[in-house]
């Protein structure tokens, strides 16, 4: 099966056209996933997916897993999530919660990160609302080598929330906090299995130090490389467009949402599923 594709920018992404994802083969799966390694990632454009269907579409990517807040699970479907306008604070105020909008790649507290995740737009805003991401593997690349040696071979602490996290996160269940043990570590640097490049594995809400450094040292050095990853050469602005697949690389990118658009009006609508990853390396 033939599609069409290009490159988002330099760094990353690239866009498909000319596919229906309900009906390819497994050559083409192939083919895809090898695609989405290499570019980090992959919007396929005009789709039109039933739950079962985008599922079924992930499953030739890896394994989907339960979803993380199953307070926002779409009805039926344990590893689907569903983003919309209308997200509440699951406090129980009422109050419209706003997800994701700041710099961050999906679970780093888990032992096993998911390699991926998939969004599917049904309602996106006429204007606004767009989705930003960021490779590390390109910024790693680009480092210069006092900056590389510095990074290579750390070891950092991710917890739920770090305390050097910029907004708060969705307060947890008991039956979440239980699920999950604060003081994961994982490499700084980590190796992508799919294609052998190295990335920076930042987390902002989620990295609390260096192991081994004191606390002002280590602050220091994850806000230099931070600063390094944000250059804008790093990066690519996705505007949604009603029907698209998103599909990133939580191993090598970073992402972050806007909430720029007027909610009151306008309706955004996503379902999500992520995929089981690995222990990073």
């Amino acid at each position: 099966m033939s599609y069409k594709s290009r490159r988002l920018s330099e760094a990353l992404g690239v866009e498909i056209r000319c596919l229906d994802l309900r009906s390819i083969d497994a050559k083409t799966s192939r083919s895809l996933y090898q695609d989405f390694v290499d570019a980090g990632v992959m919007c396929v454009r005009e789709q039109d997916l039933s739950p079962a269907e985008f599922l079924n579409f992930a499953h030739g990517f890896g394994e989907p897993i339960v979803q993380i807040y199953g307070q926002f699970n779409l009805p039926g479907f344990a590893q689907i999530g569903l983003l919309t306008s209308e997200d509440a604070d699951s406090a129980g105020s009422g109050q419209r919660k706003i997800r994701g909008t700041s710099w961050h790649t999906d679970a780093s507290y888990f032992e096993r990160p998911p390699k991926a995740t998939m969004l599917h737009a049904q309602l996106v805003p006429q204007t606004g609302g767009d989705t930003d991401f960021l490779s590390t593997a390109a910024a790693y690349a680009a480092a210069p080598e006092a900056l590389k040696s510095r990074a290579d071979g750390a070891v950092a602490t991710h917890n739920y929330q770090s305390s050097r996290s910029p907004r708060q996160l969705i307060k947890r269940s008991t039956d979440q906090v239980d699920r999950f043990s604060e003081g994961t570590r994982h490499p700084l640097v980590r190796v992508c299995p799919d294609t052998g490049a190295k990335a920076l594995y930042l987390n902002p809400i989620r990295i609390e130090c260096i192991d081994g450094l004191p606390r002002a040292d280590s602050d220091t050095l994850l806000d230099e490389l931070l600063a390094h990853c944000l250059q804008p050469q790093f990066r690519y602005r996705h505007q949604w467009q009603l029907g698209d697949v998103v599909i990133w690389d939580n191993r090598s990118v970073l992402h972050q949402a806007n909430d720029d658009y007027d909610f009151r009006v306008e309706r955004r609508r996503l379902i999500r599923i992520m995929l089981e990853g690995e222990v990073p390396v």
